[in-house]
């Protein structure tokens, strides 16, 4: 599997499916990411959302994207809460989305997530495994 493959699957599903820990229990929830050429993901979120303080205990997430094949991806690593000026614009500009609930990258209410992946997997439909993609 190439880099290209898993970036245009993102872009066809759209919607990633985010995990995270809150003690004991996994907690799930579609989320609107962008994929960076480093293969860095980012994502907006409200500052009073379940998942900032989730992250900030435990900074590992895993997010699986699905297309309409039923082929998925899955990229497993570490998430942080940021404040970076310059990936808040990068994202609000790609992200044409976040102006549903945003009036800028310098609302108050718009949270940076910088999701950082140590492993990215990929299973095309009629596969029987997943495959390693490289970053």
């Amino acid at each position: 599997m190439s880099k290209d493959v898993v970036r245009q699957m993102v872009l066809d599903a759209g919607m990633g499916y985010l995990a995270t820990c809150e003690g004991d229990q996994p907690r799930v929830r579609a989320m609107m990411p962008i994929l960076r050429e480093d293969g860095t993901l980012l994502a907006a979120t409200f500052p009073n959302t379940r998942k900032i303080p989730q992250i900030k205990k435990n900074p590992k997430f895993e997010m699986c994207f699905v297309d309409r094949k039923l082929s998925h991806c899955r990229f497993e690593g570490t998430a942080a809460v940021s404040d970076d000026k310059a990936l808040k614009e990068e994202l609000w500009n790609k992200q044409m989305m976040l102006r549903q609930f945003f009036s800028g990258p310098g609302d108050p209410a718009f949270v940076l997530i910088v999701f950082s992946p140590k492993r990215v997997t990929m299973m095309d439909i009629g596969q029987k495994g997943y495959a390693e993609v490289k970053w």
